[in-house]
Parts: structure tokens; C-alpha cells; sequence
């Protein structure tokens, strides 16, 4: 693994999940924070009573879309991630694999990812955010989040 994904794996753990719930407010899971017995229960209330994945098919490689040097660069990096999203759906659909929408977003809000929450077993979404170019994708054992970097040989890192 490169310093430069080392660098990306130590800002997924900084990540906020925004869940969209039955209520006018996004269930927010901070991931810098021990998960709650409320956090636990709001997910299962979504659906998510299991182990799942967190996962994007958005900006391979970890390079955010607000980084590009033009906003044309910009605009046809939305588009490239609005396609990517819609494949993953997709993927998801034809595997018969429940896709839950969570924002995947950065403490100070700067920065946001569209992702989906699935049942997918740990090793069929290590495959598809591998497939999609990610360095790392969020798994929920039911009790805890931890974060897989996408390379093959890595190990599980528990968040906080």
C-alpha cells in the first residue's frame, strides 16, 4: 500500500455515515466515535440488523471531484460519478442484493460520496469496491464499523 493510500485510509476513518431514515433527519453514524446502543438501533431500524458493507463506486482511486483543476473537469467528473453510481445500483439489482442510500461525508461537510449500504458477505464487497477502483470500503459487523482497505492482502482495521 502506497503513503498516499495510507494518507486516503486515515480520512475514510474520519468519515460521518448519513443514513437517509423515516424521519425529516439523516441517521448520522460518526465513525471518529464509539458506536451507541441509539446508533445501533437506528441502523437496524433502517433494514440493517446484520453485517453489511459500505461502499461507492464515486471517485476511483480515492481523488475527490471538487479536486479537478477546471470546472469542466469538475462537471465531467459528476457525470463519470453519477455513471459509476448507477452501475453499482445496477450490479446490485442483478445480484438481488438490498441497496440502502448513505452519504458518506467528511466532518467539516466539504466533501460528500454517495454510497450504498448492502448485505453483500464481506469478500463479494471487497470484490466489487475493488471492481469499482476504491481504496477501501466501511463493514458493520452488527456491533462495530471497520474499515477494509480494497487491496486484496489487507487486513480489517477496526474504527474507533
Amino acid at each position: 500500500m502506497s503513503n498516499d493510500d495510507t494518507e486516503k485510509l486515515g480520512e475514510y476513518a474520519e468519515t460521518i455515515l448519513e443514513f437517509t431514515g423515516p424521519g425529516p433527519d439523516p441517521i448520522r453514524i460518526d465513525l471518529r466515535r464509539p458506536l451507541t446502543a441509539a446508533d445501533r438501533a437506528a441502523v437496524a431500524r433502517l433494514g440493517l440488523d446484520g453485517p453489511f458493507a459500505v461502499l461507492t463506486a464515486e471517485n476511483p482511486g480515492g481523488e475527490p471531484a471538487d479536486e479537478a483543476p477546471t470546472p469542466e473537469a469538475a462537471q465531467a467528473r459528476a457525470a463519470s460519478n453519477h455513471r459509476r453510481t448507477a452501475r453499482l445500483l445496477d450490479h446490485l439489482e442483478q445480484v438481488g442484493a438490498r441497496a440502502v442510500p448513505v452519504d458518506g461525508v467528511a466532518p467539516g461537510g466539504d466533501h460528500r460520496e454517495r454510497c450504498v449500504a448492502t448485505p453483500l458477505g464481506l469478500g463479494e464487497a471487497a470484490a466489487l469496491a475493488s471492481r469499482f477502483d476504491q481504496v477501501a470500503l466501511f463493514w458493520y459487523d452488527g456491533a462495530r464499523f471497520w474499515l477494509l482497505p480494497a487491496d486484496a492482502d489487507a487486513a480489517l482495521l477496526a474504527l474507533p
